[in-house]
């Protein structure tokens, strides 16, 4: 099942500094706090890290007590199943809907838990899109296959209805 949540997304900026970077990755994976979602990039100041963890405020002090600075914003978070290209479609249908995406990214977790992250002009209108198309996924799935049907079973069919 997909699931639509708000959640606080923090944002860590780190000076061009291997050892740095080192540090904040060692602090996020030991401080006791689940990271739900991260991507990282460099930008003209260094190294910028975007995480969404179960516990926001401890991770925030975990790292602000180690010297980092972390801004804090909201952002929908799209718990996929794993589905390959979901978070694209997902993107997609905010667009198609006139919400603008400002950035994503997906995440896999090491429990093979896969995320969807956006950050939207409007999450008020995100949200219940990210949620009716999630729902309608999750019925697609849940229908029963049905084997397609021999083209001479069709036809005999066909037949008896029409007499």
């Amino acid at each position: 099942m997909h699931t639509v949540t708000k959640q606080v997304e923090l944002t860590i900026h780190t000076p061009n500094d291997p050892a740095l970077l080192g540090r904040l990755t060692a602090i996020t994976g030991s401080c006791g706090v689940e990271v739900l979602a991260s991507c990282s990039y460099w930008d003209h100041g260094g190294a910028v890290m975007k995480l969404v963890a179960a516990d926001t405020r401890r991770m925030t002090r975990a790292l602000e007590a180690k010297g980092f600075k972390c801004k804090s914003d909201s952002v929908l978070l799209v718990e996929t199943a794993g589905t390959p290209g979901l978070a694209a479609a997902l993107g997609a249908r905010l667009a198609n809907a006139g919400v603008s995406v400002l950035y994503s990214y997906s995440f896999r977790s090491e429990h093979g838990q896969s995320y969807a992250v956006f950050k939207t002009a409007d999450e008020n209108r995100a949200a219940p899109l990210l949620e009716m198309e999630a729902l309608g996924r999750d019925q697609a799935a849940a229908a029963p296959w049905q084997p397609p049907a021999e083209p001479g079973l069709l036809a005999e069919h066909a037949m008896m209805q029409a007499t």
